[in-house]
């Protein structure tokens, strides 16, 4: 089993209906290549002024099969900034169950929890700084938590 993560910057705040494009078209083709995965749109702020929103997805299946989709992934223009987070082959799928989980994540401008939850410039920079396991225990943390 092969497995990678990347991490994105959408090029614009998603709507719903642009999200449940996204998850219509992923759950349908991944499910005819055996493919599972999680994926997160985290809307948040880089500073007080700056707000960002990004994506975090893990894709697991046969390697020529999720690297396929991750080169189709890499040109869509609705993201920049694509950067591979890890890769490599796993004993066992982590989203063994999911075509394509999803979570959506974000905090209004005017929210009581504005700063909570502050995204770290490391993550977006990937300058090596960033812990990978605890990325993917992130993104698992959705899928148990069912």
């Amino acid at each position: 089993m092969y497995t990678l993560m990347y991490l994105s910057v959408a090029t614009h705040p998603m709507q719903p209906y642009e999200l449940s494009s996204i998850l219509e078209q992923s759950r349908l083709s991944n499910k005819r290549k055996a493919i599972t995965g999680c994926l997160a749109y985290i809307e948040g702020l880089l500073r007080a002024e700056e707000p960002h929103c990004i994506f975090v997805q893990v894709l697991e299946g046969q390697e020529d099969a999720v690297t396929a989709v991750f080169d189709k992934i890499k040109i869509d223009s609705r993201h920049t900034d694509v950067k591979l987070v890890r890769q490599g082959y796993i004993e066992k799928r982590n989203f063994e169950s999911w075509e394509m989980g999803f979570e959506e994540i974000r905090l209004p401008a005017d929210s009581s929890l504005q700063g909570f939850f502050s995204l770290n410039p490391d993550i977006l920079a990937m300058d090596g700084t960033i812990n990978d396991n605890m990325l993917l225990n992130f993104m698992k943390s959705f899928y148990k938590a069912l």
